[in-house]
């Protein structure tokens, strides 16, 4: 009960600083992600070193961190005109920077440090680029639904797994997630996505905050895409720690671990998510 109440009690602090910055102003999201995302790919730097060339940690840190305060920050003011410029064409410049970076460093595994530096932008940063679009096309409140679901999944399995898990679900990558808290905290999660519509005319209504509105019927396909993308990133996560032979990416965060431990979840649901809220926006245009 004591690891639960400490991890609520952080989970709860971590989650309202976010939704303060998220719904305060468009300068506090910014800088919330910029922290975020910085200590994310630390972290994984950090984490990652044992595996990688001896004489490479210490320069590739701080060039990976420079990189990824400039992308995100660059990605943050480009989504205020130019929509997918940041995916587009600043990405790809970051990525392709490594390849050349590894010409004038003597490696006998070239290509095996660019795979190293180039992953945390494709795993951490290119999510946050396409939560970005979603904060400014379709409205703070809508980007804060989006990772509400994730974190009350999160929550919930958690929940529904401690009181009536038995099944195992993925044992040989993460032994304590079951069958029965992922299906009871789906169930919990996709109840409240049906009912999101009202609830964000209701805060959009009474606050004004800026979101984009969408059926329940649409919620809920949003919500299940979300919610089983959720899930394999939080299994990606436990793989990566696994084969790293670690517990924890960190320890910022009182019973969740490190940036990486805490977010796993959304670096693989924020693509899945907006790609299927390009298709319900999309498709029906196509089809006349």
């Amino acid at each position: 009960m004591n690891t639960f109440l400490v991890r609520a009690v952080s989970a709860i602090v971590v989650a309202a600083i976010f939704i303060a910055a998220i719904l305060y102003s468009r300068i506090s999201y910014g800088i919330a992600m910029i922290v975020v995302v910085t200590g994310a790919v630390y972290e994984f730097q950090n984490i990652s070193r044992p595996a990688r060339r001896a004489d490479s940690h210490e320069q590739g840190t701080n060039i990976a961190l420079v990189l990824t305060v400039l992308c995100v920050f660059l990605s943050w003011a480009l989504n205020f005109k130019y929509k997918f410029a940041d995916t587009a064409i600043l990405l790809p410049a970051v990525l392709f920077f490594y390849f050349v970076r590894e010409l004038f460093v003597k490696s006998e595994t070239p290509f095996e440090e660019i795979a190293w530096n180039i992953l945390p932008f494709i795993y951490i940063v290119l999510p946050v680029m396409l939560l970005h679009y979603l904060y400014f096309a379709k409205g703070e409140l809508f980007a804060l639904s989006i990772l509400v679901l994730i974190w009350v999944y999160d929550s919930f399995c958690y929940i529904w797994g401690s009181l009536i898990g038995r099944t195992k679900l993925f044992e040989r990558i993460s032994p304590k997630k079951t069958i029965e808290g992922l299906l009871g905290g789906l169930i919990t999660t996709l109840t409240l996505a049906f009912f999101y519509d009202r609830i964000q005319a209701a805060l959009s209504a009474r606050y004004g905050f800026h979101t984009t509105a969408y059926t329940s019927t649409q919620w809920m396909a949003i919500g299940f895409v979300t919610l089983v993308f959720a899930t394999f990133g939080d299994l990606v996560e436990s793989q990566l720690k696994r084969s790293l032979h670690i517990k924890d990416s960190g320890s910022i965060l009182p019973g969740h671990g490190g940036f990486l431990d805490r977010l796993d979840a959304l670096f693989l649901a924020i693509p899945f998510a907006t790609i299927t809220i390009w298709c319900i926006d999309e498709i029906p245009a196509w089809l006349g």
